[in-house]
């Protein structure tokens, strides 16, 4: 039977000698094609399983993907296909309108970003899977090149680069921050930037280095910072062995000094060809992300338990639950079994010099700082804990780990049995830490599918393990090269661990992650012991395949994925009502609320003026606006949902887009349609939009015909206004007030009323220590009701003031008005004003709150207010009457013409704000003056005047500037350098 195996071994090795030729005739290629197509493939396979876009109708975006990132890349596709790329400075798609350079910047100068612009909205899943699959692959072509280029990874054992450059593409971040693709351009220009860095280290020419970096930066400037502190910190170690040249420490620290001058000087030259772009983003950042969060205040305390770090060494250290997005999380720094244990060897087996490994380790120790110690981390962040998604730098790590690692792999440790037992007490240790520590992406037992298999498949399961086992022994005592003691006492040490993976495994505790992971770590110490050869090797490249796919498969998993046939549906069926709505709009500038929305980013998405956005580049005064006015602005994102009569007019907001209520039947006959839920109810929508514009089988569309235009003649006291926080009553009656100019009496144009009756169930009332009116719940086993009711005694408009305390319990309230969940968006940011009536005179409104918390809940400050209709109506009569006429309206310029009638001295708009804001009156440039810290105002003086408002954007000349003494600089540099090689050549 043997000879017969050995001959049909022999007749397929022949068969299979023209394949093995043609692959070392064309190594290289091969070696960079299985580079990328294994991560590829592996990420197929996990993607198949979780039934993901195309195996399944589960899309790939998920959170920021879906919220954010896809609409940009739907603005990205309108403004190149219609050629206005003035849309890249200034969009009124951007909230009320912003800048735009930040979000140019930050998510959209990716090349596979090409892919959606050549693809029609409808099939931008399609795209969502190609640009995510596509940069797997381009990840792990990177790092094989750098393998190959630096490390000389086909001179021998080449079929270990593709292993390496799938443990790195298949990291812990790689995979479980999969949702922000916008950091993978970072990850495969970091391989190409550490080639040219070392090259120029040892005195190569820079310009590859230089345009690599500025490339980096161009392409995503916030992971390009991060790059370039870990280039820094790389140049630092790589030049380690100067310092072990001979000579005095002068000299020494000369040698070593030297080249990391030469490369800053470089560094700064290569981000300065980026200026042109990048010193806009700065003045952007100051504008939006630079007013938000804490300073760098430095203390000494930690921000985690440095041992919790452990739980993301196992397999699978990664969920939606875990508190990633509230932070601070854990680094996600998995690189499986190979890379960890190899990252160990390289300090105790490489043959790298002893300056060199020092400076390896004081890098790592540099990331472990910054992962426990708040400041530091900030340091890596620009500045500021980021908002969600901890710990954006610890790829890099990832990177350094597996980039050692294959340098000792590369070297053939050999481990000693007694390494072998010092190797397994801090993996015991470690293991037995996790084990005994709650996380919720670490389970405790192995899952109950695996469970159920085994019940029906046991002894199949024993049978391979045994033959397994069998397998072994025959090595030991056949192949094995060591005395018979060692041999018997290996058998002794297999057959334990056979008989103690049974127990564990009918246990159900041997193929949970934990155990799992030791396995692997103790596969790796194994087969290092018994000095591996191409057999072994298969075996660890095979088990590196598996714990990778299986790390990816359960961090992905439990994540919240958007349906991709809801989503072409949303996209295709509401961008037909805003392009009707622009291709019918007689009224100039105009902006569009609705009731419902894909996303708050839509506007972007199909290119239309909207209200709301999500954005890390958003204005903080825009933000701070739409709060003081009772509406949703925080955390980098505007949503109007709480609109009055007065912010209508204010923000132009003519058109109302509605949905109609489907019946069941209808959609239980249509799943790949998107059915919305409401954000908001407008209840005064026949007073407010009273005209009904457009109308399909599932949209509705009404218009404001007194909504303002984009500016409006008005006093200098109205400029002046300074808003108060948690008070949009005040706010709106200040603003109202101020229109009317000066009165004798002050106008509660929003007055409060008492509710008829507060009613509550399963609470225990007290007084908090300022005498304020507080609730417990009683039994927590129920949930404690606090409820409202009011009689409106006008067919105006009323609504509901929202206590600011409740954001203490966003997660634990529900919301009821009239018997029915309150459809509206909630924040708790600041107090709000939700709309719970109108038209309703005489009839009872309840609203009810249902809390399931132990806290104390404070509802003292809820209010219940009335809008007089027709005196606001009144007000805005008024200043309508001074309103600018648009003429021209683009995304950087707006122009027409005003006639103001009355002593008005100021033009208010309703454009934010920004120094890149020109204004012209009659051909003449005029002051501009934040308003309201928010909005863009100018001097106007009575009688008819034509206006011209053009933006550039802050900072781009100056930024030209830089860009352009650094390329001379890069040529200046270029020319002496052929000067010199031509006079080289002479002699």
């Amino acid at each position: 039977m043997l000879n017969q195996l050995k001959e049909w071994a022999s007749s397929v090795n022949k068969k299979l000698e023209p394949a093995k030729t043609w692959i070392r005739d064309h190594q290289r290629l091969c070696v960079y094609l299985s580079s990328a197509l294994v991560p590829m493939l592996i990420m197929l396979v996990v993607w198949a399983k979780m039934e993901m876009y195309p195996f399944g109708s589960k899309s790939l975006m998920a959170v920021d993907f879906s919220h954010q990132y896809i609409s940009f890349y739907g603005f990205l596709k309108n403004a190149v296909l219609t050629g206005d790329w003035t849309a890249f400075a200034y969009s009124f798609t951007k909230s009320i309108g912003g800048e735009m350079i930040g979000i140019l910047s930050y998510y959209l100068m990716s090349p596979f970003n090409i892919i959606y612009i050549l693809l029609p909205l409808k099939y931008f899943p399609l795209g969502v899977f190609l640009t995510i699959w596509l940069r797997y692959g381009v990840i792990g072509w990177s790092f094989a090149y750098l393998l190959v280029k630096r490390y000389k990874g086909l001179e021998k054992n080449a079929w270990m680069v593709p292993i390496f450059s799938t443990a790195y593409t298949l990291s812990g971040m790689l995979v479980s921050y999969q949702m922000n693709t916008i950091f993978y351009d970072a990850m495969f220009m970091l391989p190409l930037l550490i080639v040219a860095l070392e090259e120029v280290l040892e005195g190569s020419k820079p310009y590859k280095y230089m345009f690599l970096l500025a490339a980096t930066m161009f392409m995503q400037f916030y992971l390009g910072y991060m790059v370039s502190i870990f280039i820094a910190l790389y140049a630092c170690y790589y030049m380690a062995p100067n310092l072990a040249i001979e000579g005095s420490w002068k000299e020494k620290l000369k040698n070593y000094v030297q080249p990391l001058v030469r490369v800053l000087c470089f560094s700064i030259l290569g981000i300065g060809l980026a200026a042109v772009l990048l010193y806009p983003v700065v003045i952007n950042l100051m504008q939006s992300k630079g007013q938000v969060g804490g300073g760098m205040a430095f203390a000494w305390a930690l921000q985690i338990n440095p041992l919790d770090i452990l739980s993301k060494l196992m397999i699978g250290g990664f969920d939606t639950t875990s508190g990633w997005s509230a932070g601070p999380n854990l680094p996600n720094i998995y690189v499986g079994a190979l890379g960890l244990l190899g990252f160990v060897f390289y300090f105790i087996f490489a043959k790298a010099h002893k300056y060199q490994k020092i400076g390896a380790g004081v890098v790592t120790f540099i990331f472990f700082i910054s992962f426990v110690h708040e400041f530091t981390s900030k340091i890596w962040h620009m500045g500021q804990n980021p908002a969600g998604f901890f710990y954006r730098f610890s790829w890099i790590l990832s990177f350094f780990m597996v980039l050692l690692a294959y340098q000792a792999y590369k070297q053939g440790p050999k481990l000693s049995w007694k390494g072998v037992l010092i190797g397994l007490l801090p993996i015991g240790m470690a293991g037995y830490y996790v084990a005994t520590h709650d996380y919720t992406y670490i389970a405790k037992k192995q899952s109950e599918a695996v469970t159920k298999y085994l019940k029906t498949n046991g002894n199949t399961i024993y049978i391979l393990l045994t033959l397994f086992a069998v397998g072994v022994l025959y090595y030991i005592w056949k192949k094995w090269n060591q005395k018979n003691r060692e041999k018997a006492i290996a058998t002794g040490a297999l057959l334990a661990l056979l008989a103690g993976s049974i127990l564990l495994l009918q246990k159900g505790y041997l193929l949970t992650q934990v155990s799992l992971t030791l396995i692997s770590w103790a596969a790796v110490l194994l087969a290092f012991a018994f000095r591996p050869r191409k057999v072994v090797w298969g075996l660890l490249a095979v088990m590196t395949t598996l714990e990778l796919g299986y790390n990816a498969y359960l961090s992905q998993v439990t994540l919240g994925y958007a349906d991709a046939y809801k989503f072409s549906d949303a996209t295709v069926s509401v961008k037909r009502v805003t392009d009707t709505i622009k291709e019918n709009n007689t009224a100039g500038f105009y902006r569009i609320a609705g009731s419902f929305a894909y996303s708050r980013t839509t506007p972007a998405l199909l290119n239309f003026p909207g209200l709301s956005t999500f954005s890390s580049s958003l204005e903080r005064t825009t933000m701070d606006h739409f709060a003081y006015m009772g509406d949703y602005g925080i955390n980098a994102s505007t949503q109007y949902a709480n609109g009055t009569l007065l912010t209508d007019a204010l923000y132009g907001v003519r058109y109302y887009m509605d949905y109609k209520e489907q019946d069941p039947a209808v959609i239980e006959k249509h799943p790949e349609r998107q059915y919305f839920g409401r954000l908001t109810t407008r209840r005064d929508i026949q007073e407010t939009f009273t005209k009904k514009v457009y109308e399909d089988s599932r949209y509705l569309v009404y218009e404001n015909p007194d909504a303002f235009s984009v500016a409006f003649g008005t006093g200098v006291l109205l400029q002046n206004i300074t808003f108060g926080q948690n008070n949009p009553v005040s706010n709106q009656n200040l603003i109202l007030n101020t229109m009317m100019g000066e009165q004798e009496n002050v106008v509660q144009y929003f007055q409060a009323y008492s509710f008829t009756d507060i009613q509550t169930e399963n609470m225990e009332e007290t007084k908090n220590a300022v005498g304020e009116l507080v609730y417990k719940v009683k039994n927590q086993a129920q949930p404690g009701i606090v409820r409202y009711k009011v009689v409106p005694k006008s067919s105006y408009t009323y609504y509901f003031l929202t206590p600011n305390n409740l954001k203490e319990h966003r997660d634990k309230v529900s919301i009821l008005l009239n018997g029915q969940w309150l459809p509206h968006s909630v924040s708790f940011a600041q107090k709000q004003l939700w709309q719970i009536a109108a038209n309703d005179e005489g009839k009872e409104i309840t609203l009810e709150f249902r809390f399931t918390t132990d806290q104390e809940i404070n509802m003292s400050d809820a209010g219940f207010i009335r809008a007089d209709n027709d005196a606001i109506k009144n007000v805005l009569a008024q200043r309508k009457a001074q309103e600018m006429k648009a003429t021209e309206w683009t995304n950087t310029k707006v122009a027409g013409t005003v006639n103001i009638t009355d002593d008005s001295s100021v033009m208010m708009t309703s454009i934010p704000y920004s120094s890149g804001w020109t204004v012209k009156v009659d051909g003449k440039e005029v002051a501009t003056k934040r308003a309201w810290d928010t909005f863009l105002s100018f001097p106007i003086t009575p009688g008819k005047h034509k206006i011209v408002m053009t933006y550039v954007p802050s900072g781009l000349l100056a930024g030209i500037f830089f860009s352009l003494i650094s390329a001379a600089g890069v040529l200046a540099m270029r020319r002496h350098d052929r000067k010199v090689e031509a006079e080289k050549d002479l002699f």
